[in-house]
Order: C-alpha cells, then structure tokens, then sequence
C-alpha cells in the first residue's frame, strides 16, 4: 500500500505543471529552477535517509515522511510564489527520499521474512499508482476541477491509505549503526547512478526520439512513454516469478540484455511501430533491474540497514539529473541515436560490471 500511495502521489501534481505555474505568475526559466529544488531536495533526502532509519526504524522512516509528502500536496497547488512553491517542492522531495528508504527497508524485511521474491511487485504497485495519479490529475484539468480540490481529495485519500497501511505493518526498532564502508557505498551509488541513467534516458528521450528520428508528429510521440512505461509495469508486476524461478543475478543479468537488444533496435531504425516496440521491450527488460538493486542494497550484510538503500537512492538520483545533460553534449557532437547509443551502452556495462563486483553472491543476507 505504501509504494501504491507514494507512485499516486508523484503522478497527481505533475500532470497539472501548467495550471501551477499560472498560478504563482512564473516564467518558463523561474520554473525550471523552481523544478531544479526537487532534485536538490531528493539528493538532501537520500543522503539523511539511512541514518533516519538506523535511528526510527523503517516502519517509521516510511510512514511519517509519506504524511508529510501527502499533506504538502494541497499546498503546491495554492502555492503564491516562487520562493513559496520551491519550498513545498523541496521539503515534499525530502520527505519523498526518506519514505523511500523506509519503505524499502521494510520490503527487505518481509522479503526475508516470506522467502520469495515480492519487490518487483511492490515498486509495480508504485508505477500502477503513479499512472492512476496522472490519469486522475489528467481527469481533473479536463473537468476543470479546482487544484486544492483535486489535490486535498487525493491527499485525503493518500492519508487515509497510510493510516490503514499503518495498522498492517508490525513495528520496527532503529538498529545499530556500523562503521560505513566508504568504498562499498561509493560503488553502490555509482551503480544507482548507472541504471537511472538505463531507465531515464528513454522517458527524458522518447518523445524527441519519436518526432526527431522516426518523424512522429508531436501530438503522437506520446506513444514512447506510453509503451515504456507499459512494458515497465507489465515486467514489474510478473518479475517476482522469473526472480523466483532463475534467481535474482540471472534475472538481473537477463533484464539488461534485453535493455541491450532494444537499445541497439531502436537506434537503427527510424520507424514508429519498430521504435514503439523497442521502446516497450525495453521497459519490459529494465522492469526488474532496480528493484533487485534495492533488494541486493538492502540485504548487503556490509551495510546497516537503511545505509545500503541510501547510497543506491543518492547515486540514482545524481544519474537521473544528469542523464539528460549527458545525451545532450553527445548528441551535439554526433546524433540523438549516437547520443543513447553512446550513453545507454556504457551505463549498461557499467552496471553488469558494477554487480559483479559490488554486489556478489554470497555478500548478501539472503539468497536467491
């Protein structure tokens, strides 16, 4: 319920970007900076977050953080200024970075508590929720339905789902900190950073890729997200099978050779149906990827718990900023398909290299 509320939370604000940008009077340059806040705030978060949970638990890193997310919701939406608005949004991706980590950190202990695999499910229920979000909010601004409105029925909502999660979820003591392996942590974040950028870069690129290369008018080139993303959820939501089954290095392995055999589709063609279908292969393949890098992160006997999860989360979020930045500078130099070939490539052998060597078999507190 926790990842099913937070994924409804991200998508019901964003989809209404440009009502709340009429409403505070900003720019499209004061906006961009206002957006910029989310990412610094997610990096102060994730940084905070394993300390946070050695000292409150998971149970309670997860759930108070999530209040906090959901009630600031309603205040984004009725936000005057720019000053204004970049708080919310900052304190909102604070809260979002640590409830992350906490509810992750819970996932870890039921995982090894059942003895099968459930995060490929549970970070699907974030992506199902984060696509009922954005329809709902999709709904509304056609309906013309007020954002306090909107967004104080979904915070209402929200709270009332994490008040009934609450009562679910059995209660969990803050553990021993460790001495930090720096090495370690560094090496994991660096990997978070890798896979954002194999999960990033199709849904910052998609759209481009479809009107630029594959000449997709601009009202179509929705369509990438809409196969990524679908392909994303299918794989999430039946990858806890195929983890069960081959394990979780295999089905880790296996998921990006699948991202590998897309990514060299899609660069060679330029039409729509073999780009689409590129495209949701490619979410089918990258569907497990990070959710097994929690999974591994989380279990790592070399971390406290929570501390693993906090470099991963720090790491992914560097990559996912930077990820747009990094196709563009290629791009200038050579083509938008040179430009994710180039960047997507080296992501991709980083992280196989990064697993391997990072995240070994027989380094975990359980097995799969």
């Amino acid at each position: 319920m926790l990842f099913l509320v937070n994924g409804v939370a991200f998508g019901s604000w964003l989809p209404r970007l440009p009502e709340i940008r009429d409403h505070a009077g900003l720019d499209i340059t004061t906006i961009g900076l206002v957006l910029t806040t989310s990412g610094v705030g997610g990096l102060v978060g994730s940084a905070s977050s394993g300390a946070l949970v050695g000292r409150w638990g998971p149970r309670r890193a997860a759930i108070w953080p999530a209040v906090l997310l959901t009630v600031l919701l309603p205040f984004i939406g009725v936000a005057p200024r720019a000053a204004i608005l970049a708080s919310i949004i900052a304190v909102a991706a604070i809260a979002d970075s640590v409830a992350d980590v906490g509810m992750n950190a819970l996932a870890v202990r039921a995982q090894l508590a059942r003895g099968q695999s459930i995060f490929t499910r549970l970070h699907g229920l974030w992506s199902l929720g984060s696509l009922g979000g954005g329809a709902i909010a999709t709904a509304a601004a056609s309906a013309r339905v007020p954002l306090p409105l909107h967004l104080g029925a979904v915070a209402a909502a929200c709270i009332g789902a994490i008040a009934w999660a609450s009562t679910t979820l059995p209660d969990t003591e803050g553990t021993p900190r460790s001495r930090p392996r720096i090495r370690l942590a560094l090496s994991v974040g660096a990997l978070g950073g890798g896979v954002a950028l194999v999960e990033g870069i199709p849904h910052d690129w998609g759209t481009i890729f479809l009107t630029d290369v594959a000449g997709v008018s601009a009202t179509s080139a929705g369509t990438a997200f809409i196969a990524l993303s679908g392909g994303m959820l299918v794989g999430r939501l039946l990858g806890d099978r195929v983890v069960d089954r081959f394990g979780i290095h295999p089905s880790m392995y296996g998921g990006l050779a699948v991202v590998a055999a897309s990514l060299i589709a899609l660069v060679t063609t330029d039409s729509h149906a073999v780009a689409l279908g590129a495209f949701g292969v490619w979410g089918l393949g990258v569907a497990v990827v990070f959710p097994l890098l929690y999974r591994l992160a989380g279990s790592h006997r070399g971390f406290s718990e929570g501390t693993g999860l906090a470099a991963l989360t720090l790491g992914s979020r560097v990559g996912f900023m930077a990820g747009p930045a990094a196709v563009a500078a290629v791009t200038e130099a050579t083509s938008l398909p040179v430009g994710i070939l180039v960047v997507v490539g080296v992501a991709l052998v980083g992280t196989v290299v990064g697993v391997f060597t990072s995240l070994r078999d027989g380094e975990t507190a359980e097995t799969a």
